[in-house]
């Protein structure tokens, strides 16, 4: 989706809301502390939002009072289906990446486990004793053993785990796989997955753990460090959803909750700086020397 307006918190926007459902404009608001988020689906939508939102405002439009209660009433089914056909074209992983782990939350919930979700949980290689030791780890590692090193990140505990997760993991998986590529999407997700959750493991306090949020901070860092290193790639987030983010790893770290994954949050975030700052810097090195220009 696409950015229209960054408005302040306090200004109540059920109307506003109201008033683009009524006028075919499929959108979405992401509520922070300091701003709301007023996304819309197609970039020729953008000045058409805007321009409604000012006439809202200075009291020349309104909502109409006797329109439909039902969704079906004023929701351009039309403008939904090609936003679904367009994010299944250039997003298909994003998209199945959230059918999985809506299924999987259904099937093997991590907060009632069963042998599905048992399955999927990070391998102990400690077995139960605590004690690491590499020749051991070494000695009985296996391909099944790799994967569900990162299977981890599809288990969720409750619908709000999930529904937190997911709307996070639309936002910035469209953005990569739309500017990179799906692969590219997928690589990362392993890197970041294989760090975050080894960290979860060895400071986490044991394998009992799952959810896509350490994956979710190192694609934000990702896209925020092709932004820095090599912005002409087109990877970018807004700066009021760079401070959300930080601000929220610096509060769960503080706060240090057991029931949230902080060392994931952490060792997602430095493993999506780190990788993405090779990548982009490399990106950029590699252009100059084609075009044997600095830019």
């Amino acid at each position: 989706m696409f950015l229209a307006l960054e408005l302040s918190s306090s200004l109540d926007l059920t109307q506003f809301r109201r008033l683009l459902w009524q006028r075919k404009l499929s959108h979405h608001i992401i509520e922070q502390p300091e701003q709301q988020l007023v996304l819309v689906a197609q970039a020729a939508q953008v000045e058409q939002a805007r321009e409604l939102f000012r006439q809202w405002q200075q009291g020349e439009v309104q909502p109409l009072a006797d329109d439909s209660s039902a969704l079906s009433g004023y929701v351009n089914t039309g403008v939904l289906a090609n936003t679904f056909v367009q994010s299944l074209r250039h997003s298909p992983l994003t998209l199945i990446l959230i059918a999985v782990c809506t299924v999987l939350w259904l099937v093997a919930p991590l907060d009632h486990p069963n042998a599905w979700s048992n399955a999927l949980l990070y391998p102990d290689f400690s077995y139960g004793t605590g004690l690491l030791v590499l020749s051991k780890i070494l000695a009985s590692f296996s391909i099944k053993k790799l994967v569900t090193m990162i299977t981890p990140i599809l288990l969720h505990g409750g619908l709000l785990h999930l529904v937190f997760n997911m709307t996070w993991l639309l936002e910035l998986g469209r953005r990569i796989e739309r500017v990179q590529s799906s692969w590219s999407f997928a690589l990362a997700i392993i890197v970041i997955a294989l760090f975050s959750n080894t960290i979860q493991y060895l400071y986490g306090g044991g394998n009992n753990f799952g959810g896509m949020s350490g994956v979710i901070y190192g694609l934000f860092a990702y896209i925020w460090t092709w932004q820095l290193f090599d912005p002409r790639k087109g990877m970018a987030l807004p700066g009021s959803l760079i401070l959300f983010m930080l601000a929220m790893l610096v509060l769960f770290t503080v706060l240090g909750l057991e029931t949230i994954a902080n060392a994931a949050h952490m060792g997602g975030f430095l493993a999506g700086m780190g990788y993405g700052a090779i990548l982009a810097i490399s990106s950029r090195v590699m252009r100059s020397t084609v075009t044997g220009t600095n830019s």
